[in-house]
């Protein structure tokens, strides 16, 4: 499965929370690892991984049976996050103008959306609050699987 840019396999051992996965095929976020040793009659080893999807937050969960069957390496998002400044913030559609630490202007990054899908997330709303006070501010911007969304949002000091 691992045959993009966008997902990594690592083994089992080196998993850890609060790390990511890919549970049933969706990047998650880890809330929790269980290690199940000698978990069937036959002695196979399994894995319970339980996290939140990183982009809606939606619970996955699945048992991994770490013997039988397995490759013996697990798909892994690949995730990164950086932090730019906010040039420009566009509150109807939630599009943003940042600039990297290099000087280069970054257009593809928007807000996240709420549940409802017509208004923006917490971190969406104080992007906007605070860009349309006149505040010079900062955003985190996580990437993954081709995706940017921003987790964080704080003064420019």
């Amino acid at each position: 499965m691992a045959d993009n840019e966008y997902i990594l396999q690592i083994p089992p051992s080196a998993l850890k929370k609060p790390g990511y996965a890919m549970i049933k095929g969706m990047p998650c976020k880890l809330s929790d690892i269980i290690q199940k040793p000698k978990a069937t009659a036959n002695g196979n080893d399994k894995l319970h991984l339980i996290g939140n999807h990183i982009f809606t937050g939606k619970k996955y969960e699945d048992i991994i049976n770490l013997t039988a069957g397995f490759s013996g390496l697990l798909d892994i998002p690949a995730v990164k996050t950086a932090e730019f400044v906010v040039m420009d913030v566009d509150t109807k559609t939630g599009a943003l103008s940042l600039l990297t630490d290099e000087g280069e202007a970054k257009e593809d990054a928007n807000l996240g959306k709420a549940e409802n899908g017509k208004d923006f997330d917490e971190v969406g709303m104080e992007v906007c609050k605070l860009f349309e006070a006149g505040e010079s501010i900062k955003v985190t911007v996580m990437t993954a699987m081709g995706k940017d969304v921003v987790t964080d949002v704080n003064k420019d000091e």
